[in-house]
């Protein structure tokens, strides 16, 4: 995982946290289920710390599966207000993975990363 990412032992976040990572990853995954097997699909939640570079975290995901796997960019993915979305579909359209991370309010120290993926947990790193 790239540096800022965890996988918790369980979900780390309240009900306000939880409510937003919902209506931020529930249209996603909504979408992606029209794209690909939707009983493969399934939702990993990770923990981005409010510190992490965003951008670094986006390109180590987009540097494995587009540039080793040479997987194509999701375009169109829906994104909530005060969250954003990334998300990649293998050449022959089986599998994706798809970031949904929500964007920090004050006094977070991090926030969920919600991977939306048709990949075994062998591919993904979680536990």
């Amino acid at each position: 995982m790239p540096p800022g990412v965890t996988a918790p032992d369980e979900y780390a976040f309240g009900d306000d946290v939880a409510s937003r990572d919902l209506r931020a990853s529930g249209p996603v995954y909504d979408a992606l289920a029209q794209e690909v097997d939707d009983e493969r699909l399934r939702n990993l939640p990770l923990v981005l710390e409010v510190d992490a570079d965003v951008a670094a975290v986006r390109d180590a995901y987009d540097t494995e599966l587009a540039g080793e796997r040479g997987w194509s960019a999701l375009a169109d993915l829906p994104a909530a207000d005060g969250a954003w979305t990334e998300g990649w579909i293998s050449a022959d359209g089986r599998d994706a993975l798809v970031l949904v991370g929500l964007e920090p309010r004050a006094g977070e120290t991090h926030v969920p990363l919600t991977v939306l993926t048709t990949l075994p947990d062998e591919v993904t790193g979680s536990s």
